[in-house]
């Protein structure tokens, strides 16, 4: 808990006179004002975080885990498809690895709680795999019982944030989030609805690809989760740990620590902005090192990003996670630090 707490005096708002001297020099240029929109505005916010910020290394940050939700069959996709994943991430075959390729980023992978031990029999390669594992087979699941302890969630939020220290130290300072395991929009559909008054409708979607009845049955799952828990909304560790996930967690951590030090963190899909409502739940002002990027398929999406004050700029249609929406952002943060450097100012008339 003490990792925690120093972080959260740690992380400053951003740096609002940067942000304004930012803007006039982004008015002064020869273009219609405003006319490159978000660009500009990711240009100011980059500003705030650090002057004349320009990415160097960059990174997707994985957080993986199993969640024990996914024995109620409100996925398509079998626990061991966690470890399939994860393997693909490990030796550059996953779909994260092969856009992390485009964009020049590397893609690491944190264990902190895959189930070894639902893999048919088949042993999997995990070189690579950064052991950070808390519970050996993955959550509990939540519709009976509490998904792991307060003392749990918390760990796994501070491994988020050694994590981004770590490679902080390392000359990284752009990170992604990401996430793998199975399960984990039940759990992140359960903790926004413990946020909010949104009817289930609106909150959980199709996940992995579930038919229709298959969701109506996942519903009432997340409504099981909720009414069998006394459950402190105002307090976001214990929501996250009676209805949350590891990887939820560790992705709450990431964000906490890329606003410590300082650097801009994207966010993915519904999973990774459940993550980040958290995150900011925790401290306000991490929301200033956060970047939105595409608005996921999942109904829940637009609430949270409504939320935390945030846009997803990209409409793909992407529902994936592992950081592939997230990844996307990164060519234009990186076209957004190049606007005032390149682009001459209007003449004197």
């Amino acid at each position: 808990m003490k990792i925690l707490k120093k972080t959260l005096t740690q992380i400053e708002a951003a740096n609002r006179q940067r942000m304004e001297e930012k803007e006039k020099k982004l008015d002064s240029l020869l273009k219609t004002p405003k006319g490159l929109g978000i660009i500009e505005n990711l240009a100011i916010k980059l500003e705030g975080m650090r002057q004349n910020y320009r990415p160097k290394k960059k990174m997707v940050l994985v957080m993986a885990a199993d969640n024990g939700v996914e024995c109620e069959k409100v996925s398509k996709s079998k626990r061991f498809i966690t470890q399939y994943v994860v393997e693909a991430m490990l030796n550059g075959t996953s779909s994260i690895n092969s856009l992390a390729k485009s964009f020049g980023a590397d893609v690491k992978v944190v264990d902190l709680g895959i189930d070894e031990s639902s893999s048919n029999s088949k042993k999997f390669d995990f070189k690579g795999i950064i052991d950070k594992k808390l519970m050996p087979f993955g959550t509990n699941n939540i519709a009976d019982e509490a998904a792991m302890s307060y003392e749990t969630a918390v760990s796994a939020i501070e491994i988020g944030i050694k994590m981004v220290d770590e490679f902080v130290k390392k000359g990284y300072n752009l990170f992604a989030t990401g996430e793998m395991g199975i399960g984990n929009t039940s759990t992140s559909s359960a903790i926004l609805k413990v946020f909010s008054d949104l009817p289930l409708d609106d909150i959980v979607g199709f996940g992995s690809g579930i038919d229709k009845k298959t969701l109506e049955h996942k519903k009432e799952v997340v409504k099981r989760a909720i009414l069998t828990k006394k459950i402190d909304k105002k307090d976001p560790i214990d929501v996250l740990s009676k209805v949350g996930g590891l990887d939820i967690a560790g992705m709450s951590g990431t964000f906490l620590g890329c606003a410590k030090n300082g650097v801009p963190v994207v966010i993915d899909g519904f999973i990774s902005a459940v993550a980040a409502l958290i995150a900011q739940k925790l401290c306000p002002n991490a929301r200033d090192y956060m970047i939105g990027s595409h608005l996921s398929c999942e109904p829940g999406m637009k609430y949270i990003m409504s939320e935390i004050n945030l846009t997803a700029p990209l409409l793909m249609n992407m529902k994936l996670g592992e950081g592939t929406g997230a990844i996307m952002m990164f060519p234009i943060i990186e076209a957004a630090c190049r606007i005032t450097e390149d682009v001459r100012t209007y003449p004197d008339v």
